[in-house]
Formats: structure tokens, sequence, C-alpha cells
């Protein structure tokens, strides 16, 4: 009963970020009494926050002040920044380690990538070879929107994130909000090194924000060990890959330890991109995979996998993992309604897929265990594909069409799964 009470639980906008009344700004030459909070306020370093002025080096400026001084926030007090720079192919604005930037609420501050751009490159990004790890650092309290109806693309870009950090620790984002962005809302990892674990993001926390309108992905986790989505709202327009991703890319990345949880995933309010016949409202809500070359020789190894995935309730959507091992899906509430749009295909029908695309050896250790499902899309509810020592127990799964547990080329246990039509 707790877990249907749980459906008609409607998102809330979370409380906005409360300043303290003794923090003061930081003049332009970056110093503070020393009985006051630190901080920079980049209306103090020339920014207008007035949404027509271009506040790009004022920002710039700000993070710089801040990080020659040892000064750990930089402020955005309430307004509209606009982001006007061109940027170079990673980005525009560069973040510095042990800077945060805080504002006062996403529905007071607000950073708004400007228009008529052509393949926009990421507003907030890792310049590594510069700063070769970005630690310790605070996202909050901001509106981050990219625009996305005043761009244009070439069908296959899907680069125009809101914050890219490639390498870094201890990074948390919070009572944020991320939206139009053609790439990413927040992108971790994401490497392709020569070597292993070259670079890696460790210990993220991305939680209390919304992500709304995202072509590829709110969040992804690439190259990142211990990682935490949790406490989100997830809805909109796109995502083409899913609203969370959980993805390593090649034999040198780390993909370990992720947990997504106790998130609202709500596609009933949007579509999926057309570029790749997706033009639907079910769509992959957390998706984990393994893609590219796959691993070396065929054989699994120990750099994909224990993830937590719970307590998400998910409308028009679903769970799938891909070549990662050692996942616990458990206690998460789908609901689906089947679309019958015309010359469109859903992309796969189960709402919880646990497959391999390849002959992989080694994929085992993955349990689904007391989800619920309720789906008029026609198909299995829950489907194994070449896994082995798989559990699927105490599921509920219920809808018409919706088929029982399948087990293809896999082994395991199920029992105790309740399907009813």
């Amino acid at each position: 009963m707790v877990m249907l009470n749980a459906l008609f639980i409607k998102p809330l906008q979370q409380k906005l970020f409360a300043k303290e009344a003794n923090v003061r700004s930081v003049k332009a030459t970056g110093h503070a009494d020393d009985n006051l909070p630190d901080l920079v306020n980049v209306k103090t370093n020339g920014a207008k926050g007035d949404g027509l002025t271009d506040d790009t080096e004022a920002i710039k400026d700000a993070i710089a002040v801040a990080k020659a001084n040892g000064i750990a926030t930089v402020y955005f007090p309430e307004g509209h920044y606009m982001i006007g720079g061109a940027g170079t192919k990673p980005g525009i604005i560069k973040l510095a380690n042990g800077v945060s930037l805080i504002g006062d609420g996403p529905a007071k501050t607000h950073i708004v990538l400007s228009g008529g751009r052509f393949n926009p490159v990421s507003i907030f990004y890792q310049e590594w070879r510069e700063e070769p790890s970005v630690d310790n650092i605070t996202i909050q309290g901001i509106d981050f929107d990219g625009n996305l109806s005043k761009q244009t693309f070439e069908a296959k870009y899907q680069f125009c994130h809101a914050l890219s950090i490639n390498n870094g620790k201890n990074i948390e984002v919070k009572n944020c909000k991320f939206q139009s962005f053609r790439g990413d809302g927040l992108l971790f990892g994401d490497t392709f090194e020569a070597s292993l674990n070259a670079r890696m993001v460790l210990n993220v926390k991305v939680h209390h924000c919304e992500f709304v309108d995202i072509y590829r992905e709110g969040t992804m986790f690439c190259a990142v060990n211990g990682a935490a989505f949790y406490n989100n709202w997830v809805h909109g327009n796109g995502y083409l890959v899913g609203g969370v991703d959980i993805e390593r890319h090649s034999a040198n990345e780390t993909v370990l330890n992720v947990a997504v949880h106790d998130n609202t995933f709500d596609f009933r309010d949007g579509y999926g991109p057309i570029e790749r016949g997706r033009i639907l409202k079910y769509r992959r809500a957390i998706t984990i995979g393994y893609f590219y070359d796959g691993y070396q020789n065929g054989a699994a190894d120990s750099l994909s996998g224990h993830h937590k995935i719970y307590n998400n309730t998910i409308y028009q959507g679903q769970i799938d993992c891909f070549g990662h091992l050692n996942v616990t899906i458990t206690r998460n509430t789908i609901i689906n309604n089947f679309e019958n749009l015309k010359g469109v295909l859903h992309v796969s029908t189960p709402a919880i897929n646990v497959s391999d695309a390849r002959n992989t050896t080694g994929l085992e250790n993955v349990v689904i265990d007391s989800n619920y499902i309720r789906s008029s899309i026609p198909g299995n509810g829950i489907v194994f594909y070449k896994y082995k020592k798989v559990t699927a127990r105490h599921n509920i799964l219920k809808g018409r069409n919706l088929g029982d547990v399948m087990l293809i080329n896999s082994e395991g246990a199920v029992n105790s799964n309740i399907t009813k039509k």
C-alpha cells in the first residue's frame, strides 16, 4: 500500500535557498571583513543581471577574484544573467577548483544562454588542462537556461550542457533548475582516456533539482565512482538517451557506485526527440549502459556496476541496464500508457530491461525486487537477456497486455511475483 500511495504524491517545488542576513558581498578587491563569510558578488564585479547586458566577462572576473583570493563562493543575487560570450569548443565560462556558485534560488536567480547560436557550447565547464581537478564545490540556488528554442543545431549535435566536469571530487548540486539544453543539464566524466582512470569524478551529489526540456540527458554519470541522484524532478520534452544516464564508454573508464533514488520522472508532459523516431511520451527514465567498444575480450570486468536504483516514481518511462553487473533495482513505481502513433516505434517495451547487446561473459547479479509496474504497453514487464545469476521477486505487474518476467538466454531465480490483468 505504501508504494501505491506514492503515485498520488505530486512533485513539489523545493524551498528557495535562504541566504543568511549577515552575509555581505566582497568588494571589487575581493576582500571582506574577517568577521563575515567570504564571497564574491557578481554584481559588485560588474554583472548587471538585467537580462539584456552580456554578463559573461563579469562572471569570469568574479570567479577569478574568488580563486586568486582563496574565496570559496561566487554569489549571484536575484536577476537574469545573460551569457553572450562565444566561448570555445568545450564551453564559455571556466569553473575553478574550490569555488562554488550560489544563487538566491531558481525562481530568482537565472543564468540564460543568449539566443541566435549555431551548435552552442556549454555554459560552465572544466578546462582540465589549466584546472586539472575541480574539488569541493557546491552549485546551489540557480536556474540554468540553455534557451533551446532560440538556437539552431546540426541534427547530430548533442554538446550544449549547463555544467560539464571531467575530473574532480566532492561536488554537490542542489536546489537548481536545468532547462532547455541541447546536450545535458549536468555532465560528469565522459573522458575517453588512453590510460585507466586518467580522469575521474568522485563523490557527487545531485538533489532537490528540476530538469525540464533537455535534449540528451538530465544528468550523465560517466567516469564516475560514487554518485547520488535523489529527490529530483525530471520532465518535459527531450531525453534522447534518458533522464539519468549511467554510462561507460571505454575500457579505461570506471563507472561504479551510482545511486538513483526517490526521484520523480514524469514524461507525460512532453515528447521524445523526433531525430530517432522517438516522438513518444514513453522514454528511458534511468539508463545504465556500456556502449561503443564493449569489454576487452568480451569478458566483464569489475569497473561497471554496483549501482542502486530504488524508490523512484516513473510515468511514461522505463529503467534499463545494458552490460553492467551487480545492480539492484528495487521498490520503484512505473506507470505507463500505450501510445499508438503511426510510423513511430517504441525503442523497447519492457518497463525494466536488463540485457547485453553483445555476447559478454560474466554479466551477473542483477536483482529486481518489489517494484510496482502498471502498464498498457504490449510486451513484457521485466526482461533479462544474456545475464546470469539474476533475481526477480516480489514484483507486481499489472496490465491487460503486460507480460510477466521473461528470461531469454538468462539464468536465475524468479519467484513470488504477482501478475494481474
